[in-house]
């Protein structure tokens, strides 16, 4: 997985996988048949009640160790995909993310939610992004090494940088913007988790979200403001436009209008 440079997340996902699937057969995958692979996924649907996504990625590892360390195709062939969910998103509006922003715990929780709506980024992208990634001049935001091993810019709000400096100058991170318990060290994704359930909790909001909808309320809204998808597709590190397509469902009136980040919006 190294030589094929994947990503930290990716590797740490499929060692995951197989470490359970092991521990799950108690026995080790060279000693394993295709019986055992559906009575794991099974156990994983049934007993642990994942998500079928979850369950495609613990069978995209398994399905890695066989092809490539076992080269045992044969055990893994025919055991299908669970089909991937059709859901569309839960969308924040303005007056809700407003709210939410208002419910963060401190200056440091509120700039994780702003900036993640922002540019719509992923989680580990904000915990990854760096003082030299942010370009206050252009408003762009770098982000190096994502999803696919792929860079790309995305947005930086116009009224968000006085609200950056001030964090700067309070905080003074080091290396990272969102410094960890130590500096110099990346705020943790648990931690970025927690920063917006505690605000989501305190906002009062009923929706079913996740810091993750703060990345598809980028998309909904931007689309709503005028940016063709082409360019949102570029924005959101979207290999493929019929992931970005799915915007297009929650949007019905489109208009042209200049590219700027949706959070530049909220207090206009």
């Amino acid at each position: 997985m190294e030589v094929e440079y994947f990503s930290n997340s990716s590797i740490s996902c499929y060692m995951h996988a197989i470490k359970q699937l092991c521990l799950f057969s108690r026995c080790l995958p060279n000693n394993m048949g295709e019986d055992d692979i559906y009575n794991f996924l099974s156990y994983l649907k049934n007993e642990k009640k994942l998500s079928r996504e979850t369950i495609r990625n613990h069978l995209q590892g398994i399905r890695f160790v066989y092809r490539k360390v076992y080269k045992r195709i044969d055990i893994i062939q025919d055991v299908p995909y669970p089909k991937k969910t059709k859901k569309l998103p839960v969308i924040l509006n303005s007056k809700e993310l407003m709210l939410l922003f208002s419910s963060a715990k401190s200056l440091k929780h509120r700039m994780v939610l702003k900036i993640a709506y922002s540019g719509g980024l992923r989680r580990n992208e904000i915990s990854r992004l760096k003082l030299v990634d942010i370009d206050t001049e252009n408003k762009f935001l770098r982000i190096e090494n994502s999803k696919g091993n792929k860079d790309r810019y995305t947005l930086l709000a116009q009224n968000l940088i006085p609200e950056l400096r001030e964090y700067y100058s309070k905080y003074k991170p080091v290396k990272y913007l969102f410094n960890g318990r130590i500096k110099g060290f990346p705020y943790s994704e648990e931690g970025l988790r927690w920063t917006f359930d505690h605000a989501l909790l305190k906002s009062g909001i009923q929706k079913e979200v996740s810091l993750h909808s703060l990345r598809h309320a980028f998309a909904s809204h931007s689309l709503a403001m005028g940016t063709d998808i082409f360019t949102i597709q570029k924005l959101m590190g979207h290999d493929d436009i019929r992931t970005t397509m799915i915007y297009l469902q929650l949007n019905q009136q489109i208009e042209n209008k200049p590219l700027i980040s949706p959070l530049d919006l909220l207090t206009q």
